[in-house]
């Protein structure tokens, strides 16, 4: 009866796992002084050379930049999309360092003033009310996961409503919403297929 339960179970994630397919993770941005300094980050995909994502301004200001600090990779813009289409950020590999948190050094960013991340042209950046865009890297992101891409994104706000009149925010909680990926619930079936195979054989040496 246990081992019937056991294969019935492993059957169902196996089945299971092939429908579920790895989802967007959401993870929030709050600003370093000004908690109304909002965003949303979307991992999109992530593979080995690619690398999507999307930014949802929250905030009352504008996203003027954003960047990641993720030593040794080198990655370069593929492509972008946004809603509404009056954005023209810069991507850069030399924008300078980020001043609110020990001046780290970005990797890359994109950048709306001059090719520095400390300034920024609000009319160019990402809009109050919940805009968004779309940003496609080419790059070494190999044995990285969504949450370290994550915790190494530094935005920049300006034009917010309170003061302080700028800010930079970063991505400080894990996404509650994680979801185990096909692979994990592939690997889960198999442990269990074994459990019940060696239920199976200690029957067989009882008898």
């Amino acid at each position: 009866m246990f081992q019937k339960l056991l294969l019935s179970i492993v059957a169902a994630l196996i089945v299971g796992g092939g429908a579920i397919s790895a989802r967007a993770d959401a993870f929030s941005v709050v600003g370093n002084s000004n908690p109304n300094a909002t965003a949303t980050l979307n991992i999109i995909s992530l593979s080995n050379n690619k690398l999507v994502i999307s930014i949802t301004n929250t905030s009352a200001g504008v996203v003027t930049g954003f960047g990641f600090a993720l030593n040794g990779v080198n990655a370069s813009l593929v492509s972008t999309s946004s809603q509404p289409s009056n954005q023209n950020f810069v991507f850069g590999t030399n924008v300078g360092n980020v001043p609110q948190f020990n001046n780290t050094a970005l990797s890359f960013a994109l950048v709306t003033h001059a090719g520095n991340f400390a300034g920024g042209t609000p009319n160019n950046g990402i809009q109050a009310g919940a805009t968004s865009a779309t940003f496609t890297f080419s790059g070494n992101f190999s044995g990285m996961t969504q949450q370290q891409i994550a915790m190494a994104l530094y935005v920049r706000f300006q034009a917010l409503s309170t003061n302080p009149n700028s800010d930079v925010g970063t991505v400080n909680c894990v996404p509650p919403s994680a979801v185990p990926e096909p692979t994990t619930m592939l690997l889960l079936g198999s442990g269990l297929a074994g459990v019940a195979g060696a239920v199976k054989k200690r029957r067989k040496m009882k008898i």
